[in-house]
């Protein structure tokens, strides 16, 4: 059976941890930047950030979408799982940047601080939004066994596809997205 390395999981939960974090920690008001050790701190961990996300989009940029699923996986479905990975690294990616950037901004009393600042909101609503659908499309294949679950995450293990009569009417639903995801994008 195909999983991902030791190194990939440990990246991906270490990782999850750090970007709980960060959501938790977040700055409220942009004057608390006035303290020049948050202001310090928040620039290192903007940095960190980023470092470690390039690191895992680099590390894991030639690692096969879906990898360990049971079945062959349709073309829609690959696009979709791209798609959703793509913004997942675009999300996290934009999230230190751009705090980074208010933090220069703050510190240089310019202009643009507001731009700065919807982007960076912007880029955490996405980065809410992408993850809550890998999230809720990853228990959605252990629902149905297809094998993906086991490659990532430790616990709650599949032990084999899932025939029931719930499952089949939803893949039956899932099919149809695939066709149209097809026929707009793919063919």
């Amino acid at each position: 059976m195909n999983s991902h390395t030791t190194l990939a999981k440990f990246i991906h939960w270490s990782f999850t941890l750090l970007y709980a974090y960060g959501i938790f920690k977040q700055v409220d008001d942009l004057h608390e930047l006035e303290d020049a050790s948050l202001l310090n701190f928040e620039i290192l961990f903007a940095t960190v950030f980023l470092i470690i996300v390039l690191m895992r989009y680099f590390y894991m940029k030639d690692t096969p979408t879906l990898l360990a699923a049971h079945d062959d996986i349709r073309k829609g479905h690959l696009f979709i799982a791209k798609t959703v990975h793509g913004l997942v690294y675009f999300s996290l990616i934009m999230l230190p940047t751009t705090g980074l950037l208010i933090a220069a901004l703050f510190s240089l009393e310019t202009g643009g601080l507001e731009v700065a600042i919807a982007v960076h909101e912007f880029s955490a609503f996405l980065s809410y939004i992408v993850i809550a659908l890998h999230i809720g499309a990853s228990v959605y294949s252990r629902f149905k066994g297809e094998g993906l679950w086991n490659a990532m995450i430790p616990v709650w293990k599949e032990t084999g596809k899932n025939n029931s009569e719930f499952i089949s009417k939803l893949e039956v639903i899932e099919n149809k997205v695939y066709e149209k995801v097809e026929d707009k994008f793919i063919n």
